[in-house]
């Protein structure tokens, strides 16, 4: 009898998750060995982290058991990956783990932040991203909304990330009647998306208070934030929102890899013989435009499982297929019960929108962790809505 193709996914986020989903009809029928590599025994709802660094959710709306997603026959590592090892499809971890290699190899690292060069981001500022920043900066803003005195947030980064921070932290203020003034630092709000739903994204923040400090961060110094035209803002904590770049694993094992550290991938998301890439690894390109596109939830949905099941077509000797990843439109949360963005082309917003966005994460949740993660959190989405305008 044959050997079966052992696969190694490392990484089990968006991408890293759904390519391991995507794979798992041809594991329970032994058609092939998936061993999963992940540093936390949980996958993180990303586009839900707003709400848990406000206090507006729980960390279990936050966090879902891959114990309950990947099980036997597949394997699942808990183990923080330190090194690539491209030619032998092997990754090195930490502590027991050690080296785990197969025929093939599946890079879902992620992203890391990245404070672009601009000094003082890590003496004074909390990133955005990884669970350990997340809990640090949830007690953070839980002691600024708890202060009897006045006192200020600042949230670097106007795009998607920094929007919703500060509307859900200026929401849970307003709630509180907490004394703190909360700002948003950028040379401009959401600026990759239409002039609509940008304007309809700034009333929101003028709505709930939130004070625009527009202009690109120079520097970052204790309890101060110094712009480009010489200008302050200062804060008493300071959110770090202005963008992530590529794990850096990926530069450091030789693959070849953009100015963000992704790595360069054709047509079927192939870097090497026998190695893929999906979602922030890989710097995918657009067919009609030749632009790398987005590193977004929706697109590495997307990416990880065409990734692969085009690795488990090499191992088989079967020709990959091209894998042309689409967005659908994007959606921004603006507080629990508004939301902004485009659907098929079209700029909008309302509360019907923000159910909307909450069904598709709880879409998610429901493919990881089955029933219990779609109806956790789910019923608030909902009751919380009011109409869309287009």
């Amino acid at each position: 009898m044959a050997r079966r193709p052992r696969i190694v996914i490392a990484g089990a986020g968006y991408a890293g998750l759904a390519g391991y989903l995507a794979l798992r009809a041809q594991v329970r029928a032994r058609r092939l060995d998936v061993t999963l590599v992940n540093g936390d025994n949980w996958h993180l709802l990303l586009p839900e982290l707003p709400l848990y660094l406000t206090g507006a959710e729980p960390e279990g709306e936050l966090r879902l058991d891959l114990r309950r997603a990947v099980q036997p026959p597949a394997r699942l590592v808990i183990a923080h990956v330190e090194a690539i090892e491209p030619g032998g499809a092997a990754v090195r971890c930490a502590g027991s783990a050690g080296r785990i290699g197969g025929d093939g190899l599946l890079l879902a690292l992620g992203s890391v932040s990245s404070d672009f060069g601009v000094p003082g981001v890590a003496e004074h500022a909390v990133p955005v991203g990884a669970w350990g920043d997340a809990q640090h900066l949830r007690d953070r803003l839980l002691q600024e909304l708890h202060s009897r005195t006045h006192s200020a947030v600042a949230v670097v980064g106007a795009g998607f990330t920094g929007v919703e921070i500060a509307t859900a932290l200026a929401e849970r203020a307003r709630a509180a009647r907490a004394t703190l003034e909360v700002v948003l630092v950028g040379q401009e709000v959401l600026p990759s998306l239409p002039p609509a739903v940008r304007a309809a994204a700034t009333a929101a923040l003028r709505r709930l208070e939130v004070r625009l400090a527009s202009g690109r961060a120079a520097a970052v110094e204790a309890g101060l934030v110094r712009l480009e035209d010489g200008s302050a803002v200062r804060a008493e904590t300071i959110v770090w929102a202005a963008g992530v770049r590529a794990n850096p694993l990926l530069r450091a094992c030789g693959l070849p890899v953009n100015h963000r550290g992704q790595v360069e991938v054709d047509e079927h998301l192939r870097a090497a013989q026998a190695v893929y890439c999906a979602g922030d690894c890989a710097a995918v390109r657009d067919a009609e435009t030749g632009r790398t596109v987005a590193a977004t939830a929706q697109l590495a949905l997307q990416e990880g499982p065409g990734a692969a099941l085009n690795l488990a077509r090499e191992l088989r000797g079967e020709a990959p297929r091209p894998v042309r990843p689409r967005e659908h439109g994007f959606l921004v949360s603006l507080g629990r019960a508004d939301a902004a963005g485009t659907l098929s082309g079209a700029a909008v917003h309302g509360g019907d929108i923000a159910a909307l966005k909450r069904l598709i994460e709880r879409y998610h949740a429901f493919q990881v962790g089955g029933l219990r993660g779609l109806a956790r959190g789910l019923l608030r989405g909902v009751q919380d809505a009011a109409p869309a305008r287009v």
